[in-house]
């Protein structure tokens, strides 16, 4: 007999607002599937004081795998809040799993199964929520960068997708990326948002490809410090709200 429990599952971050934020979309994505979902990190977020988290500590995969294993259930269904094929979800978490001796489906990436044009349509809401409009500036499509390119494929897809719907050229919606690792095996990440923030002549925005606050996104994170650090002077910048911010991020988790 199969026990099946579904997790929402995001990649872990020592910041609080992250993890309280994920227990909010798996109430929603509960709402929207008709059964519990619990909201689990891969790693990181079982060191933040539950003080924090009024009171309820984090939940990290393993651990909580173990647990579910003990209370009878056979397999894991996670719900991925990543947006492209991450090793978190196509390495890390069914490694893991075979660890603990449990099943594990893992459903597509935001940006798989042919809903591309639903998350494309996200950004577009939360561009235009930034009050970026055509003509008011260029567009930094900025995601956190990856050793792996299918994941760096996904942003540069998106970027062209956005393109079509706002009639921009490649100059004025520039796919980018915060940081990658060193080498010329990881060049596919380039152009780094240092770069294309100091290239930059008229004020613009960075369409943030990110889901959760953490130390990278946000007010204060390192996209916002790397744009004021290498923006020419009098160049103004604005962040666009999170992934995570938009009200349709669960409904296109679900598959609805």
């Amino acid at each position: 007999m199969t026990v099946r429990r579904t997790l929402l599952v995001d990649n872990g971050s020592l910041n609080p607002r992250a993890t309280l934020r994920l227990r909010e979309l798996a109430d929603e994505l509960a709402s929207l599937l008709g059964r519990p979902v619990d909201p689990v990190s891969a790693l990181h977020s079982d060191k933040l004081d539950p003080a924090l988290l009024g009171g309820v500590p984090a939940r990290t995969f393993e651990p909580y795998a173990r647990e579910a294993k003990a209370a009878g259930a056979t397999t894991l269904e996670v719900v991925p809040l990543f947006i492209g094929p991450s090793l978190a979800i196509t390495e890390f978490l069914p490694e893991l799993a075979r660890k603990v001796g449990i099943g594990l489906e893992v459903r597509p990436p935001l940006a798989g199964a042919g809903r591309e044009d639903a998350l494309a349509a996200i950004l577009a809401d939360n561009l235009l929520a930034s009050g970026w409009r055509p003509g008011s500036g260029d567009v930094l499509l900025c995601d956190h960068g990856s050793p792996i390119p299918a994941v760096t494929a996904v942003r540069e897809d998106l970027a062209a997708r956005l393109r079509r719907r706002f009639s921009l050229g490649a100059d004025q919606l520039v796919g980018c990326a915060m940081e990658r690792r060193e080498g010329p095996a990881y060049a596919f990440n380039e152009p780094m948002l240092a770069d294309v923030a100091s290239r930059q002549t008229g004020d613009f925005t960075v369409l943030m490809l990110f889901l959760l606050p953490g130390r990278h996104a946000g007010p204060g994170g390192d996209v916002d410090t790397l744009c004021r650090e290498h923006a020419p002077p009098g160049v103004a910048w604005r962040l666009s709200p999170l992934l995570a911010e938009h009200p349709g991020l669960m409904r296109l988790a679900a598959g609805a």
